[in-house]
Order: structure tokens, then sequence, then C-alpha cells
């Protein structure tokens, strides 16, 4: 863009009277100069994309027009688009292609060769620095760190703590008990996973008042919705555009709570620290002490590496924080949602609970063997996975089955939906039925069940949310049994990084003792 261009259009914004309107225009005409820059560069991907089915594209926008309407609709309209096409096609997000796929072997193709996740800067802002944002060499040390957080090793610590608050969670249910209240389960489990993740891993008590956990959620929950949406709206894409719409609508505020809760933690570290206050960074005892939180870690390799800042550590404990806590919250509501759906489902567990947990205590090990309540949970892990889409970039060219080439440095975003609702390994794709996750079928639900992702970019915290999902359900099924009005119908969920039931988790719950002891003296 020529220097004379700019002032012009400088002139034009600043002009005495110019409205916001006018920032606007500016901040359009440069990102269209842009957009026309790029893909001059990129004619080789162009070329090569030529082979696939394409969407429909208008000039400027590309495909988005195809994706306009709600949170809801748009997952709707993309589900829509990729079951149209057998294979992989191509859209345009503004000037930038993007190959979809949704064929098990393709997506496990791209999974297995990807190490990089790409978000076009969308989430960063969230996340920052944090494991899930990091490519190459940053991101295999923090992989390390935070994959040695989650090793089986340290799961008993985590056992006793995910039990004392499911227990709690249990408790703060008991006034909803036989009073046919409906209410939503996911701000009461909310509440005790955003506790028992915060412990986990930096050894922070929550307030144990419910403003705390709610004002968190809200916030984590309205920005990850606010992000998601700038996929699909053009004018938020570029970044200082988006920063332009969080002070004009005062929505920075949210990102602040989120911050400020990091630091909270960070801080309260520090302070514990014997030399904390003196060097800013946890003395050498504290580091060694075992066992070892995430946080502990961080500030380990904080203290040997001058480029990790203390911002990484905070980013980091902020990112396993929150993608924990979001995708395990919506994940256990799902899962009480579904066994309030189909009622013998529930009786099963709650029998398999009983015969193998008993009425009160009960050891880690126990959950291994709670075969069909995992088959519940992978069942709906199938229905509603944490991310119905996900992002990869490669650097090399990768070729799929049909022979087609995807060019090297392309965006690639697969449906993980069409993938678990493949007739071919999931005969009853469309209902919820656990008999998919049969011990004999596990040779044909592994081709196409890919719910923590595969490969090098896998989740860390996957048996973690495992463990976290059982213990919750055993607590609160050999107490409670669970009826809902709602169904299959009712659910609507929405685009976004995590996968969210719009009409929320309404249940009612009924006291098992109190039915047995009438079915006893009966």
């Amino acid at each position: 863009m020529t220097t004379s261009t700019t002032n012009i259009l400088m002139h034009l914004c600043w002009t005495p009277g110019r409205n916001l309107t006018s920032i606007f225009i500016l901040l359009i005409g440069i990102t269209l100069y842009f957009i026309f820059k790029r893909r001059r560069k990129m004619r080789r991907t162009v070329a090569m994309l030529k082979s696939f089915d394409q969407l429909p594209t208008i000039p400027i926008l590309g495909s988005i027009h195809l994706f306009v309407g709600s949170l809801r609709e748009r997952l709707e309209k993309m589900i829509n688009v990729t079951n149209t096409y057998d294979s992989a096609f191509v859209l345009w997000l503004l000037n930038t292609p993007v190959v979809c796929i949704g064929k098990h072997e393709d997506i496990r193709t791209v999974f297995e060769k990807c190490h990089h996740v790409e978000y076009l800067n969308v989430f960063h802002k969230v996340f920052g620095d944090s494991l899930s944002m990091l490519q190459d060499e940053k991101w295999r040390k923090s992989r390390q760190t935070t994959t040695y957080a989650f090793s089986p090793n340290k799961f008993h610590q985590y056992f006793a703590t995910l039990n004392e608050y499911s227990a709690i969670l249990a408790n703060d249910l008991e006034p909803l008990c036989d009073t046919e209240q409906v209410f939503n389960m996911k701000s009461y489990i909310s509440k005790s996973n955003l506790s028992s993740i915060t412990m986990n891993m930096s050894g922070y008590k929550m307030s144990s008042s419910k403003h705390e956990c709610t004002e968190l959620d809200n916030a984590i929950s309205e920005t990850l919705r606010m992000e998601s949406s700038r996929y699909t709206m053009p004018i938020l894409f570029p970044h200082i555009m988006y920063e332009t719409y969080l002070s004009l609508f005062r929505k920075n505020r949210l990102y602040g709570v989120m911050q400020n809760f990091a630091e909270k933690i960070v801080q309260e570290k520090l302070a514990n620290s014997t030399k904390g206050h003196l060097h800013n960074k946890p003395d050498q005892d504290t580091i060694t002490a075992r066992p070892k939180l995430l946080i502990d870690l961080l500030f380990k390799r904080h203290n040997a590496d001058a480029e990790f800042t203390k911002k990484h550590v905070l980013d980091e404990v902020k990112g396993v924080i929150i993608a924990g806590f979001m995708s395990t919250s919506e994940t256990i509501s799902f899962v009480l949602l579904m066994l309030a759906m189909h009622h013998e489902a529930q009786e099963e567990v709650y029998k398999e609970i009983r015969a193998i947990c008993g009425d009160e205590t009960f050891q880690m090990e126990d959950l291994k063997e709670l075969v069909y309540m995992e088959q519940c949970i992978n069942e709906t892990l199938r229905k509603f996975p944490p991310a119905v889409v996900d992002f990869r970039r490669h650097d090399e060219d990768i070729m799929l089955k049909n022979g087609k080439v995807i060019p090297a440095g392309c965006l690639i975003i697969f449906s993980l939906y069409k993938s678990h609702h493949n007739k071919e390994f999931f005969p009853n794709a469309d209902n919820w039925d656990p008999r998919h996750f049969d011990r004999e079928r596990i040779t044909q639900w592994r081709q196409s069940f890919f719910p923590f992702g595969s490969g090098p970019r896998l989740c860390v915290g996957s048996k973690y949310a495992m463990m976290s999902i059982k213990i919750q359900l055993v607590h609160l099924l050999r107490r409670y049994r669970l009826t809902t009005e709602m169904k299959m119908r009712d659910i609507h969920i929405v685009f976004g990084m995590v996968t969210q039931n719009d009409s929320g988790y309404r249940l009612k719950l009924h006291s098992r003792v109190k039915n047995e002891r009438s079915d006893m003296s009966a």
C-alpha cells in the first residue's frame, strides 16, 4: 500500500465530524489490501487444490456466506455441508483456503502427520502462550512438562481431590432431591470441576461461595463463544477489528476475569514460597518437594530456562485449567443428560456401581472395572465430542487415501462429528447406544473414534478427564436417580472450541436410598 494511498485514507477518516464508521472503513480497506496481496503468493496451493471439490465462493468473503447465523445454525450448516461430500473439499475463509475432511482414514492420516495446530490467531487472547497455542520446539518443551503432570504416578493424588469434590457436589444437590424442581445440572458440575482441577493443577483452593466459580465460568463460556464466532464473521477476523469490538462493547472485562484468576493462583504460589518475596520465584526446596503439581513443574522450568518467563507459567496454568474444566464439565453434563433420557442404561450403570464400588469408599483401581459406565461415557463422547471440529497445518504435502494431495502449509479442518457418525462402525449412529462400544467391537470403533484427538497432539489430559467423569458418576448415581423431560430433539449443540448444549441440561433428582427403603418395606 503506497504512502499516498495511506495518507488519503487517514485524511478521510480523521476529517472533523467523522465518526467511528470512518475508522472501520479504514480498517476494512487495509484488510482487503492484504487479502489480495496474500492470494498472489498462494498460486501453488490454489493450483493443487483444483483437484478437490470446492464450496461456492463470493469475492473477498470466500465461503463464509454459507455459514451465516447463530452459533447453533453455523454448526448445523457445517455438519450438513460436510455430510454432502463423501471426500475432502475446499472452502475459503476470506483469503485462506481450508481443506475439510470427514473420512476416518483421512483424519487419522492428518492427526499422525501434523504437529502444528492452527487456530488462525483465534483463542490466543484466551490461552496466550499455553501448550495448545504453541508450535515446534516451544510446544515440545511445554508438552514434556505438562505430560509429566498428567503421568499415571500422579493419579492417586488427583483421585483423592476428585473424590472429595465429587462428594461435596453430591451433598450440594441434596436440597433439590425429591422436590420435582427442574434445574440446570451444568451450573453445579462447573463449580465442582473448576474447583477440583484448580486444586490438582496449582494447589489453589477456590472460595466455597458460588460467586467466584460462577463469574469465572460465565467469563470463560462467553469469551470462547465470542472467539468461535470470529471464524464466520469476517469483520472480526483481523485482530485489530476484534480488539476494537471488545473495546466498544466493553467485553475486555471478561478476559480480565480470567487473567486475574490466573494471576491470583501464581501470586499465592509465590507468597507461599520461602524466597518468593525476594526473588519472585519459588525456592528450590519448594520446587523439589513431593508431590509436584503442574505449577511446581512450571516454576522449576522457569528457574532453569530464562526464556520461560512468569507469563508463560501464568498462561500454561490458565490454559490447562480452562481447557480441562470446560471439556470435562460439558462431557459429564452430557453423560448425565443421556442417562436421564435412557433409564435402562442408567439402572445398568447403577447396578455396576453398587457391585464394584459399594455404598461407601472406593479405590481408584475400582474405576477400571466400571466397564458399562465407560461404554456410556464413550458413546456420549461419540455423539457429542469435546471438539466437533479441529484444525491442523503441516509443513509438507499430505497425500490422502484417494490420491489427492493437500499442499504444504494449507489449513486443514476435520469434522469429528462426521467420523463419529460413520454407520460402517456405528450402525445405530443417529441414536445414543452404548452397545457401539461393546468389547467385542473394539477393533471397529477405534478406527473412527477420536474424542481426544490422536497422534502427537493427543490431549494430555484424556485419562484424567475419564477418571474425573467416572468418580463424579459414582457419587451422583449411587445416591440419586436422574430424570428429565428433555428429548434428543431438544439438544442443540453450538459451534465453538468446546461442544456445548445451547438448551442446557435440565434434570430432576430422586433419592435412591428413600426409594430402596420403600421397596424393602413393601
